[in-house]
């Protein structure tokens, strides 16, 4: 270091130091060099008060804050923000590195450290070390002494309606910790707890933020802090002394009260004239000295001779007082710090996890809290993102623990009250989350349809068909995303709605099935899954094989896509899938085509414009010949729904020409099947479809009403409606026919 500084055109030597403790020689010697330094970048009569040329002193040794330390040796060297923790009367000592020294140590060198500390002058000067965005430097420094407050502290203190207790948390080797939690305010004195500790909340005026200070010895000290800051302690102490008296006076003399907790409100500032941009709350035990004591001290009481402590009145006070009763008494009283720590609220969460404030604040209703639902719900707890009512109508069995995030105690819970209880225990001070047990589709159910009527996003988790179709086709739902996992595990699936609820989750559900058929991660898509295993002696109780990381990896997939998809307004399709060897997880998007829909007799029969492009394309490279193909798609019969998701063109074998169309059946059952088998035995045959020439209608010919006769009549074998569909220039036709059935 010496050598560097000789190099350095900055830095001048002056003289060379050992610093040793006399009174322990047990102790090394602190090595110093005494330099004067100046480059020319600190400006002139700064506001800030550094000057073009300081006198520092560069520690090096045992004991210090970090091995090389640097302190100012001028007098009179301003209180800035970055500075370190010192004794009284010692010089003031540089924070020169945000990071700790073992990973400062990694890079350090003599000549890197001068220009730190040149940095550290320059910046300081300029005030811009500490940005303006950069949040402001707490008073104290750490205390091993903790107490953590809720969340909503500072609101609940000023209702004045409840009071403050505390209880022990457990730890081991990091110090005592102490939650608060507020509770009824008792009728004769002030809060106390277990500890021996009557509390006192001081809010005293705002306190203009510069360096961390050292926590102080006494009250005096505390109370010089705060003047040289801009604020106060003996008047707002006095008036929270005398707010916590009630009416019939206060035990001089309580052997379960031995000291005071003082938590002090103190708002903080950058400059005077500034609003201020927190509130901290700092904490200190006044040592022997309950509140009826430190009331007495400060002249906020007055001993009534019967035993108890009395609110002061100046006006009525007459009698002389002692001097240990005088208000200077109370300067003296030890007190000792306490690291406070308020419990994050939602603004703090959000914060934390990049969540937008604004966009996080809504209602939502997640359906199903299975595996996937409970995975999701616990991501979104965390975060703060929403404030959730859960609807399931399922409860917590032993094998569901496997991937639920329940645990044994909740077995035989309601899953929504397993989450609801999980969630609340993350932030106990937030909105506390709501459970509804019942299914999502009962439209009786009053708790479900308040529900609805205030949210804002509804979250499909349920694994179920019923949920999504049924509930996408009333108009007074929120907008709606549909998730789940596939049957192997290895993809996860998102079907999200736009912001109009112009393309439904139904009609969504089926343009992803188009993605599977026509794509080549399609193939294996649904898949079965890895095996079965009994958790029951019934018939359906049967429970997939799938581990639990790929339900938690797909989970805060689906988390994250849903929550940042919430802010967008398009609808999306979107599939992740994991490779099983490399981990690496892709992502396929399926495009969204406008929902189609048509009536037809007592059905509706739904499409989109993408399938609409399909059939005329097909049409148009068989021009001037007609052409023609299979309709896929589901029934469904519940709803009266018929969903068109694809068409199959021309098999090789067909016969067409410019007047008449004779589809061939080379290829087609095997097609048929493959898409029966990608879609998990959902997509089938529905029908025909064929194009009619240039200048001709959409409108079925008598061949097309014979043709479509007799498919009524074999499809009526199971139960379902024939279609045909025509497409010509201009438009495009749907009819439906059910055939007769027969005993």
């Amino acid at each position: 270091m010496l050598a560097a500084c000789h190099r350095h055109p900055a830095f001048s030597v002056v003289e060379l130091r050992k610093i040793s403790n006399p009174s322990d020689v047990s102790k090394p010697a602190i090595d110093g060099i005494v330099v004067d330094c100046c480059d020319g970048t600190v400006p002139s009569r700064n506001l800030i008060g550094i000057h073009n040329k300081e006198r520092l002193l560069l520690l090096h040794g045992p004991g210090l804050l970090t091995p090389h330390e640097v302190r100012a040796l001028r007098t009179g060297f301003p209180a800035t923000a970055h500075q370190n923790s010192i004794f009284n009367g010692e010089p003031t000592s540089l924070c020169l590195y945000f990071e700790p020294w073992s990973a400062v140590e990694r890079t350090w060198t003599p000549e890197k450290h001068l220009q730190r500390i040149l940095w550290w002058l320059r910046e300081t000067s300029a005030g811009t070390l500490h940005r303006t965005d950069q949040p402001l430097e707490r008073l104290y420094f750490v205390s091993p002494y903790q107490i953590v407050l809720p969340a909503d502290f500072n609101e609940r203190v000023a209702r004045r309606t409840e009071v403050l207790h505390l209880a022990c948390a457990r730890s081991r080797d990091k110090g005592t910790m102490l939650r608060g939690a507020f509770g009824p305010r008792p009728e004769k004195h002030a809060a106390r707890d277990d500890f021996g500790l009557d509390i006192l909340v001081v809010a005293v005026p705002p306190a203009l933020s510069t360096r961390i200070e050292r926590y102080p010895a006494d009250l005096c000290a505390l109370h010089d802090q705060l003047v040289a800051r801009g604020s106060t302690l003996l008047a707002p102490l006095q008036e929270a002394a005398k707010q916590a008296m009630s009416g019939s006076g206060m035990p001089l003399h309580d052997p379960a009260a031995q000291h005071t907790l003082l938590l002090l409100q103190i708002p903080v500032t950058r400059a005077g004239s500034q609003t201020p941009e927190r509130v901290d709350v700092s904490g200190f035990v006044v040592r022997g000295a309950p509140l009826s004591r430190l009331g007495l001290d400060t002249g906020a009481f007055f001993d009534g001779r019967d035993g108890k402590a009395y609110v002061s009145n100046t006006l009525s006070l007459s009698r002389d007082t002692t001097a240990d009763e005088s208000p200077k008494a109370w300067r003296g009283l030890p007190i000792e710090p306490i690291d406070v720590k308020v419990a994050f609220g939602a603004a703090d969460v959000h914060r934390a996890s990049g969540v937008d404030n604004a966009a996080g604040d809504f209602r939502g209703i997640l359906a199903g809290v299975g595996a996937l639902g409970s995975s999701m719900a616990e991501i979104w707890s965390r975060e703060a993102w929403g404030r959730w009512t859960y609807v399931d109508d399922d409860i917590l069995l032993p094998h569901n623990l496997v991937r639920h995030i329940g645990k044994d105690l909740h077995i035989g819970w309601a899953k929504v009250d397993v989450v609801a209880q999980m969630g609340e225990l993350n932030w106990p001070s937030s909105v506390k989350p709501e459970a509804v047990y019942a299914n999502a589709t009962d439209n009786e159910n009053p708790d479900v349809q308040r529900a609805v009527c205030e949210a804002h996003l509804f979250v499909d988790a349920t694994t179920t068909l019923e949920v999504p179709r049924d509930l996408s086709d009333r108009d007074d739902m929120p907008r709606m995303v549909s998730t789940f996992i596939t049957p192997s595990g290895r993809s996860g699936v998102l079907l999200f709605e736009d912001e109009a609820r112009s393309a439904r989750l139904a009609c969504l559900e089926a343009q992803y099935y188009r993605g599977l058929l026509n794509s080549d991660w399609g193939a294996t898509h649904l898949a079965g899954h890895q095996g079965s295993y009994w958790v029951g002696a019934g018939c359906r109780d049967l429970s997939g094989v799938l581990a639990h990381e790929l339900v938690q990896l797909h989970g805060a997939t689906l988390a994250r896509q849903v929550r940042l998809l919430a802010t967008q307004p398009d609808s999306q399709i979107r599939v992740w899938t994991v490779d099983e060897e490399s981990g690496a997880v892709s992502v396929n998007v399926v495009t969204v085509a406008p929902s189609v829909e048509r009536k037809v007799g007592k059905w509706r029969v739904v499409w989109d414009e993408e399938l609409a492009r399909k059939v005329r394309h097909l049409r148009d490279q068989s021009l001037p010949n007609e052409t023609g193909g299979v309709l896929l798609g589901y029934v469904d019969q519940k709803r009266d729904a018929i969903h068109l998701v694809d068409v199959l063109p021309a098999p090789r074998d067909s016969d067409a020409n410019r007047t008449s169309f004779s589809r061939g059946a080379t290829g087609l059952p095997e097609a048929i099947a493959e898409a029966a088998g990608r879609t998990a035995n959902i997509v089938g045959y529905l029908g025909e479809w064929h194009s009619h020439p240039q200048h001709a209608s959409a409108m079925p010919s008598a061949a097309d009403q014979t043709l479509l006769a007799y498919l009524a009549d074999t499809l009526s074998l199971d139960g379902v409606p024939a279609l045909m569909l025509i497409v010509a220039d201009r438009d495009i036709s749907i009819t439906i026919k059910e055939g007769c059935t027969h005993d």
